[in-house]
């Protein structure tokens, strides 16, 4: 029933409600511009729960003492809406963070960062559901055998594209290799074209498009061509005749790995040359030069490069390339 007194109650309530509704969004305001980073995120996610629930509160008050004969609510109805209240905030807070940790711009984040909102989610707003139905004394127990049953289910059921997308993401946070990186794996040479949840994509040099599950990825060496630089070592064993000078041969890959740095981009001076005489072969002397390639992509053209010059240095200077061959003496009895 309507009274002066209900009336005044209800002011007090109603004034009450819009002074902490205007000090939660003046608090906010300073909040916000006084805060970085983290700070700022849950500031931002709090702010429309506590101006829902302040509202609700205050309507709740308001009506409840004016149509007090046809309204009355027991504790765990006011329990179960708080629930929801904390459940939607903790849920903004999260998200926020994820957003903050993951920007949707980062090349790095910018898959991952969907799985992870939507796991977060599920997780979140299962948990808060389950705890209503909880305090509104409904029993869950049925729910939770069968949502135990059916995940063991599912589990089964997709195991293999389950362990797929747990390789991928585990590709997304280790990221051992990102889009357009020259890789090895899984026996395969080519460039990543594309990572997805489930498997990846390379194009091998004779442009072959192969599709790996990531799982196959996860559990394999990976060799990244393109990390932590573009620049590629090689080395290369040379063979010489039996007899030939040795400084010479040095001196010659030295001279064939500078004039193939001046006459082709594709050789990097960034690696410095290097010779070594390594061992005695069965029908040559073995010698390693070491050269640089700009990058993994023109490897061939770099090697195909020095062994050109290699080869003209070797004609002028009179520096045999043996083939394999066998002595074979007669002894006369």
């Amino acid at each position: 029933m309507v009274t002066p007194d209900t009336l005044l109650y209800s002011s007090i309530v109603l004034l009450v409600g819009l002074v902490v509704i205007f000090a939660t969004y003046a608090a906010k305001r300073i909040l916000y511009s006084k805060t970085k980073g983290v700070s700022k995120a849950v500031v931002k996610a709090l702010y429309a729960p506590l101006m829902v629930c302040t509202g609700l509160v205050t309507a709740y008050s308001i009506v409840s003492v004016i149509f007090s004969e046809y309204i009355s609510l027991e504790d765990r109805y006011f329990s179960a809406v708080s629930i929801i209240l904390a459940t939607w905030a903790v849920y903004r807070v999260v998200i926020f963070l994820i957003d903050h940790a993951m920007p949707p711009g980062r090349d790095k984040t910018k898959k991952i960062a969907p799985i992870t909102k939507f796991a977060a989610e599920i997780v979140i707003w299962a948990a808060g559901i389950f705890t209503v139905l909880s305090t509104l004394k409904v029993d869950i127990s049925p729910l939770l055998a069968s949502a135990g049953v059916l995940g063991i289910a599912a589990a089964l059921a997709a195991q293999d594209l389950l362990g797929n997308i747990f390789g991928g993401i585990v590709l997304y946070t280790d990221w051992p290799f990102t889009e357009g990186d020259w890789v090895y794996l899984s026996n395969t040479y080519g460039r990543v074209v594309h990572v997805g949840l489930r498997s990846t994509r390379i194009m091998t040099e004779d442009s072959q498009m192969m599709i790996i599950p990531n799982s196959t990825i996860s559990n394999n060496i990976i060799m990244n061509y393109s990390k932590p630089t573009e620049v590629l070592l090689i080395r290369e064993n040379v063979g010489v005749a039996y007899g030939s000078d040795i400084s010479l041969v040095k001196q010659s890959l030295h001279d064939a790995v500078t004039s193939a740095i001046g006459k082709s981009k594709d050789v990097s001076q960034a690696i410095e040359t290097e010779v070594d005489f390594m061992e005695f072969g069965d029908s040559a002397l073995i010698f390693e030069v070491t050269f640089g390639a700009a990058s993994t992509r023109v490897r061939r053209d770099a090697a195909d490069a020095v062994n050109c010059e290699i080869d003209r240095i070797f004609r002028e200077r009179g520096i045999e390339i043996p083939f394999p061959q066998r002595v074979i003496r007669m002894v006369k009895e």
